[in-house]
């Protein structure tokens, strides 16, 4: 016994050491392996009986050590999950930590900083990171993987709400909590695949969970195909400085974000280039799809409103708010859109009505179908057909005016 116990000291002094921390009352084992220091707490109270087991635990770990058979996440399971994976790289084996020692917030930071940076859309990485720093982390941060079922999942759609401005406390949009849920999948599925779990998917059917789409009558009762005289009236009735952009819309078939985002440098000779956006105050260099980045000629009338707004404004974009900043949908639909529509007595619709009517109009004036889907910006005819190309009752009767207005340069352009 004597001898064991002489070992026992000996390899502690040369290769570690049992002490106490100030202010605690426990013992801690200190030892350096693969060069690192290791400190972990016993839990045992600093007694001479509680020493002499510490000890004979850090001989047991040193022998280990020495005979290369030791393994830390074994030692040392209360250890946190990233430094079980450290060591057992240095050991070389694959660390599996079970779903309750991992936090959702701990991995996220390691699957940021591995995974995040590699995409290749820089409004994806913004748009994700924007996600899992407003919404996910503060609900996810302190929770394990294995309390990551549908019934907290279901919370968290719950929780999902405004939360701030004239809407805060209102849910959510079923479109918007759907872009939610896409990073938050990332990071659960790629956590199941690095760790090989085997773990009930809580994303099966939680579509059915989320806000119900609008009904299709009230999307209608928003989106709406004017008349000519309809629109020529609106246009008469808004404020002038958001003259020239209703007008840009509706000669191109452009959204909100494409008008925030165009600059005077995509204006090249004879064509728009559309190729910026602007969301949410955030510069896009990706359009929504790949055939929304296009080539858009310039006819005569369109010339007339380009050439306008450009000797109406300094710097880099060709449209910009009243008070001198990026054109603003929000601002335009409030300040703008809104208004002329009740001067005109007209019922409200969104302004996304202009693209609506663009493509109705075309179509009216026997456009080509798939000069028609150029312009727009689509891949197919059935998109245009099904989602613009609503029929106005009487549209036909307004097609030598809508003709008169785009003018023939715009039906045939030159070559």
């Amino acid at each position: 016994m004597k001898n064991i116990e002489k070992t026992e000291e000996t390899i502690t002094a040369q290769r570690g050491n049992i002490s106490r921390k100030p202010g605690s009352s426990k013992l801690y084992v200190d030892l350096r392996y693969y060069g690192r220091r290791i400190v972990k707490s016993t839990g045992l109270p600093d007694t001479p009986e509680n020493r002499e087991k510490a000890s004979a635990f850090l001989a047991q770990v040193i022998n280990k050590i020495d005979a290369n058979t030791f393994n830390f996440a074994d030692a040392f399971p209360n250890a946190s999950a990233k430094e079980k994976a450290t060591f057992a790289q240095l050991e070389d084996w694959d660390y599996k930590p079970e779903p309750k020692n991992v936090l959702i917030g701990t991995y996220i930071n390691s699957w940021m900083a591995r995974i995040w940076d590699k995409f290749d859309s820089e409004s994806k990485k913004r748009d994700y990171k924007s996600i899992i720093d407003y919404w996910i982390v503060p609900f996810y941060a302190e929770k394990t993987f294995a309390k990551f079922t549908k019934v907290q999942l279901k919370e968290f759609i719950s929780s999902l709400k405004q939360k701030d401005g004239p809407k805060a406390g209102k849910n959510l949009s079923r479109s918007r909590c759907n872009n939610i849920l896409l990073p938050l999948k990332d990071i659960w599925y790629d956590a199941c695949d690095e760790y090989n779990w085997n773990l009930r998917d809580p994303f099966f059917m939680i579509s059915k969970k989320l806000p119900k789409k609008p009904s299709s009558k009230k999307v209608a009762q928003k989106r709406k195909v004017f008349r000519f005289d309809e629109l020529m009236l609106v246009l008469d009735k808004i404020k002038p400085q958001y003259r020239l952009a209703t007008e840009f819309m509706l000669r191109t078939g452009s959204i909100g974000s494409e008008v925030a985002g165009l600059r005077k440098s995509d204006i090249v000779g004879d064509y728009i280039f559309f190729r910026n956006s602007i969301v949410r105050k955030r510069e896009k260099e990706e359009l929504k799809t790949e055939y929304r980045d296009r080539e858009f000629p310039i006819s005569v009338g369109l010339r007339k409103v380009i050439d306008t707004a450009i000797a109406q404004t300094e710097g880099e974009y060709l449209f910009l708010t009243p008070t001198g900043l990026n054109f603003s949908e929000g601002t335009y639909r409030k300040n703008g859109w809104t208004p002329s529509l009740k001067r005109a007595g007209l019922e409200y619709c969104v302004p996304y009505s202009l693209r609506h009517t663009f493509a109705a109009w075309c179509l009216a004036i026997n456009m080509h179908p798939d000069r028609l889907v150029n312009l727009m910006g689509h891949g197919s005819r059935k998109m245009v057909y099904e989602v613009y190309g609503s029929y106005r009752q009487g549209l036909e009767a307004d097609a030598e005016n809508i003709l008169k207005y785009f003018g023939q340069d715009f039906i045939e352009p030159s070559e």
